[in-house]
């Protein structure tokens, strides 16, 4: 059963930081190629970086990510680039937060991934329309919400329509993903970023309503590439 077409794709190449968006993507067992791989650390401790619960960390989203030719690349203004992992990058990332920091591959020794959860993270614009009825006054924006794929849905739909979707699968151009459970939100959706003020009630509006859920996580069941248009369509056996 179609339940509506791709909207947005995403791909953020370091975690915590400003992803990317893009017309198509490829879906792997890590869910989005290239996807989250990276993480922001701090030079010292190797703590990882937390905007949601850490002050120090919270001007992390103004870096922005993309993967260039040779891998993951950050930027503080969109125009010069520094490939990761380099003492260019290392040092852009550091003075623009203004205490010592490293970009490494979450493979790596000591590096932990934050969210170990399912990978793939999608949301649909019933429930962006949703939370904009609430907060009338709110920029409801898919950036502040992090997801690899926005699903158009019907016209006029408002609702947290992926509620539904749980334990079910979708059929997304060419691939097949399951979906697992909400994703549960935290402080990160309230913070403020370039071009979107820092909003309390954005968060507040989700635990009330949502259940503290707010999109769903999958995972990928079979691999394939996907692209803005395609159908989303729901299985409803398997």
């Amino acid at each position: 059963m179609q339940h509506g077409t791709i909207r947005e794709l995403w791909r953020y190449p370091v975690s915590s930081l400003t992803g990317e968006r893009l017309d198509l993507i490829d879906l792997d067992a890590t869910g989005v190629a290239g996807d989250r791989q990276w993480g922001l650390f701090d030079a010292g401790s190797m703590a990882v970086a937390a905007p949601e619960s850490e002050r120090r960390w919270r001007p992390a989203p103004g870096l922005q990510a993309r993967m260039g030719a040779d891998g993951p690349e950050i930027s503080t203004d969109g125009s010069a680039w520094h490939r990761v992992p380099s003492p260019a990058a290392d040092a852009a990332a550091s003075n623009h937060l203004a205490f010592p920091v490293r970009f490494q591959h979450f493979g790596e020794i000591h590096a932990i991934p934050r969210y170990e959860r399912d990978p793939l993270h999608i949301l649909t614009t019933a429930s962006l329309a949703r939370l904009q009825a609430l907060l009338p006054a709110a920029i409801v924006d898919t950036r502040r919400f992090r997801p690899n794929i926005l699903v158009e849905t019907g016209d006029g739909e408002v609702d947290f329509v992926e509620q539904r979707f749980i334990g079910k699968r979708l059929l997304i151009g060419a691939a097949v993903v399951e979906i697992t459970e909400p994703c549960t939100r935290c402080a990160f959706t309230a913070l403020g970023q370039p071009g979107l003020p820092f909003d309390k009630d954005v968060l507040h509006a989700i635990a009330r309503h949502g259940d503290g859920g707010f999109g769903v996580l999958a995972k990928v069941v079979a691999t394939g590439r996907i692209a803005l248009g395609d159908t989303v369509a729901v299985e409803e056996t398997y």
